[in-house]
């Protein structure tokens, strides 16, 4: 299975490299988890900080993406042509109300959904779970990828909704289970959403 394939998948929603908005109401991926956390959640050392911003406008459907990342030292994500050995990523989208963001949310469990019922997908066979007590709805999404024999990834995605902000976290982790990871950082998150 290309990673490559698989990272744009879990990435569904894009990485913009844009503005930097000046509104303090609105949520931003970097200031949700911090390096010191992402290292107590995944282990350490994650020296290397990937972060981005796209402001709102019509083009992008007011969506307010930010994203922050965090991965091993060197790891550089929009390069990558394997999954890091472990990282965690937070992606959060602020739309304009809540029911512009529940629709967003919508359309990526029923996307996830059909991309893992499809036989010729990157992400076919995927486990999707549905999560309560994380924000107004939310679901797991489970991939493992194995770049070259024995070495065998778990990267898990939960995408969720909290009012006006529909939000992803992804955890990779080699050789480990990243479920409970991304289900830890993820309440972390929410708690921080208004």
């Amino acid at each position: 299975m290309n990673y490559l394939t698989v990272l744009a998948v879990v990435l569904w929603s894009g990485v913009w490299v844009g503005t930097v908005l000046a509104d303090a109401n609105v949520p931003i991926a970097s200031a949700m988890l911090t390096e010191k956390d992402a290292v107590a959640l995944v282990g350490g050392p994650l020296g290397e900080v990937f972060r981005s911003e796209e402001a709102p406008e019509m083009s992008n459907g007011y969506d307010h993406s930010s994203t922050c990342g965090f991965f091993p030292k060197g790891y550089k994500i929009e390069e990558a042509d394997r999954p890091p050995e472990r990282g965690l990523m937070v992606q959060l989208h602020a739309m304009r109300n809540n029911a512009e963001a529940k629709s967003f949310y919508e359309h990526a469990l029923e996307g996830s959904k059909e991309m893992s019922q499809r036989k010729d997908s990157p992400l076919a066979g995927d486990v999707i779970v549905p999560l309560k007590g994380m924000g107004d709805d939310a679901f797991l999404q489970s991939s493992k990828v194995e770049p070259e024999p024995k070495a065998l990834y778990q990267i898990a995605t939960i995408t969720f909704l909290k009012g006006s902000v529909m939000g992803q976290v992804t955890v990779w982790k080699k050789a480990a289970s990243a479920d409970e990871i991304a289900k830890t950082a993820t309440k972390k998150v929410i708690s921080k959403l208004r």
